[in-house]
Formats: C-alpha cells, structure tokens, sequence
C-alpha cells in the first residue's frame, strides 16, 4: 500500500515576502545594467569625441616608369626591311632595333658624298689657279680619305689642272714668241740704221767736197745733186728705221700687257668659278648631311638600355608613316611610381609632398605589404576621361625605393592596378559621424 508523503504548506506571509525579494533583485539588475550601458555609451562617446583617427583620399591608379615609357618614333619613316627584337627582349643602348630599306637613301647619301669630293677637289684646283700656283693642295678631307672617289676626284682635278697649265703655256709661248719676233726685228732694224748712219757720215764729207768743186765750176750740179738725193736717202731710211724699232718696241709693250691681261683673265676667271663652286659645296654639304642622316636612322637604335614593351611593326615590307610610333621601351634602373586620378571633390586636400600608402591588387595583401610613398605630382588642370566622361585631377606617387628593394620577390610592371590612401591628416570619429549633420545644417543658415 503506498505512502503519500505531504509537504507543509508556506504561510501567506511568508509568499509575500518571498516575491518582493525576487522584484527587489531585478531592479537591482536592470539597474546594472544601465550603468553599465551608460558608462560604456560615454566612454565609446568620449573616445569618438577624443582619439583621433587617420584620414586619407583614396583612388585609383597603375604603376609607371618614373620617366614614363619611352616612345621610340623616327622623323621621316620608311619601308621595313628587317626587325631585330620581339617584346620583352633587353636591349642596350646603340643596339638595332628595325632597320628600313636603304635603296633610296644609300644612292643619296653615296650621290651626296660623291659630289661633296668633286666640289672639294674643284676648290682646290680653282685655289691653286687663282694663286698661280704650280700645284695643287688638296685637303685632308680628300688626301686622309679611304674613299676611292677621294683619289678620282684628285686626279680628275690634276688633269684639268695640267690641261689649263698646257693651254694657258701655249697661250703665252705664242705672245712670248711674238715678243721675240719683235726683238728681232728691232735689232735688225737697229743695224740697218747704224749702217746708213755709217753711210751718211761717210758721203757727208764728199758731198762738201762736191759743194765746193760745183761752187768753182768744176763739176756739174747734177752729180752735186745726186749727192744730195743720196744723202737725204740715207737720212731718211734711218729715221723710218728708228720709227721701226720704237714701233717695235711699242708692240712688245702690247704683247706683254696681253700676258698680263690673259693672266688675270684666268685668275679672275677661277676666282669666279670658286666663289660658285663654294656656294654649291655648302649647299651640298648640306645636302650631303641630309642624306647620309637619312642612311644612318635607316638603322633605329635604343637611345637607351631597357626592355621592349611594345613593338608596333613587326611585318617586313610594311609602311612606317613619319613619326608614327614604332617601339616602346622601359628604360633599365627606371624608378617605378603611380599615377592616380584624383576625385574633383578632394583635389583640395591633395599637395605634393603628402605621404601615401599603395596597396597593388595583383599581389597577395596578406603576405604583401602596403608600401609607402609620396605625392609627387600634381596636375593643374582636371582631365576628362574620353571613354566615362569623368572627370579627375592627375597625380604621381613616388615610392619608397628601400620599401621595394625589401620586397624583392615584387616586381612591379607598368600597367599594375593600384590602390592609393592619400594621407590628409586625422579627425576623430565623431567629426566623421557629425559632419554630414554639419554641413546640412550649414547649407541651411547661407539659405536662410
């Protein structure tokens, strides 16, 4: 048979107490909690209203050589014959790059040259022949040159040389001749004088004689009369002989003032040609620069060591317009840097010199840290982008150069997306919370 066991009922005193035990520690409770709660709003309040927080301008960029890439483009283009390099490829300076056809440039520059060596060699000639020199000096442009068109122009030069010498010889052996003639003549006229001098001087006394013998009657007047025609005879042939010889001698004066004249002919004559002979020498020289600089930049050659990033002609026959880009490189030990848009919004608070933090996305930020920079550049005038139509201010971070040399597995390549904190300062929280409260309440006291 089972026992029923009975619990003692708990007076009704008892019950009233037991319940305003229990309100009395939940008030106790919840009032614990509230202070607890309020302690931790001021605190959180006062931490906002107090610590300060870093502030930056955030935007976006990729990574560019300091110099930025090098366009290599050539001034007057042409027809590819060749092309050494492929993209990627290191070169060093002075190494070919492309070369374009030389069909036409070679035949000028070789044209050019050539003419250059005649006109020098003409020079010279034309030099020696205004000196009246019995040589040619050429100069050490042509006598030190390797260039057998150099020694063809000098013996070109020497046989027009000799040829004018051997003209201008027979010309004044023919006047010497007739200088020679003269004298000649001069001398024989001379002699033929002296002797009817002699013969004059002779009959003179025997004309007296006869003068005489007429005068007493022992001779008739016409053999004193012969006598005297002979005498004036004789006297007369010496005077025409006399004017002979100064005739004579009058023209050696002319044939020797032709010499001269012919001389000076010649000379002027070379010194008119040389005056004309120099002025196309400069213009050829010209000319001959030009062309054989175009010879020479048929072969495209880095200014520079770097690699080759980018090469817009590759096909052998293809047509390079002038100035068109050909090649691009990435010069060797180039710093890299980032260029970044800049919001119109924030412009303000952006100067150069303002440090910076770069995240680059194409690496692992767990393992990779942000690297450390600063502004180096700064736009003056806000970009539009052609494709958005945003608008952003261009700027340049420069990093820090030890930074990266301790990241030595990261290698940065042109064209890297990258992040950019732009340091401004710091504000605590609760400026950041209150300003947007702030600034309205601002706009609406300038609208009232």
């Amino acid at each position: 048979m089972a026992t029923t066991l009975l619990m003692p009922l708990p007076a009704a005193g008892q019950e009233i107490r037991c319940a305003d035990t229990m309100r009395t520690g939940v008030t106790k409770t919840v009032r614990t909690a509230k202070i607890a709660l309020g302690t931790f709003g001021v605190g959180v309040f006062g931490m906002a209203a107090v610590v300060p927080m870093g502030s930056a301008v955030v935007g976006s960029g990729e990574v560019q050589a300091e110099s930025l890439v090098k366009e290599i483009t050539h001034p007057n283009g042409g027809v590819v014959s060749s092309v050494l390099v492929h993209e990627g490829d290191h070169v060093k300076k002075g190494d070919v790059l492309i070369r374009f056809d030389t069909t036409v440039s070679g035949a000028s520059a070789q044209y050019s040259a050539m003419s250059v060596t005649q006109l020098l060699a003409a020079k010279a000639r034309l030099e020696a022949v205004q000196r009246g020199d019995g040589t040619i000096t050429f100069p050490d442009e042509l006598t030190k040159s390797d260039d057998p068109a150099a020694s063809e122009a000098m013996a070109e030069a020497q046989r027009q040389f000799d040829v004018d010498r051997e003209k201008n010889a027979s010309m004044r052996g023919q006047l010497q001749e007739r200088i020679a003639q003269h004298q000649q003549q001069i001398i024989s006229d001379q002699r033929q004088a002296a002797a009817l001098r002699e013969q004059y001087d002779l009959i003179v006394p025997e004309r007296e004689g006869l003068r005489q013998l007429w005068k007493k009657k022992l001779v008739s007047i016409n053999r004193l009369n012969q006598m005297e025609r002979t005498a004036v005879e004789l006297k007369g042939q010496s005077s025409s002989l006399a004017a002979q010889v100064a005739q004579g001698r009058a023209q050696i004066g002319e044939v020797r003032q032709q010499i001269a004249n012919h001389d000076q002919t010649v000379r002027s004559e070379a010194g008119s040609q040389l005056m004309t002979v120099n002025s196309q020498l400069n213009d050829q020289r010209v000319r001959a620069a030009s062309a054989s600089d175009t010879y020479d930049r048929s072969a495209v050659r880095a200014p520079y060591g770097g690699v080759v990033d980018k090469l817009s002609f590759t096909t052998v026959g293809s047509f390079v317009p002038p100035s068109q880009q050909i090649v691009d490189i990435v010069p060797d030990n180039d710093l890299m840097e980032v260029s970044v848009q800049i919001s119109p919004m924030d412009i303000d608070q952006i100067h150069v010199g303002q440090p910076a933090r770069v995240r680059f996305a194409a690496f692992n930020t767990a393992t990779t840290p942000e690297i450390r920079g600063k502004v180096a550049f700064v736009s003056a005038e806000r970009t539009q982008d052609q494709r958005t139509g945003a608008s952003y201010y261009r700027a340049r971070v420069s990093l820090s150069h030890e930074q990266l040399e301790k990241q030595g597995a990261m290698q940065l390549k042109t064209g890297m997306p990258a992040e950019v904190f732009v340091e401004t300062g710091s504000r605590t929280m609760l400026s950041y919370l209150t300003k947007p409260l702030r600034d309205q309440f601002q706009r609406a006291f300038l609208q009232d």
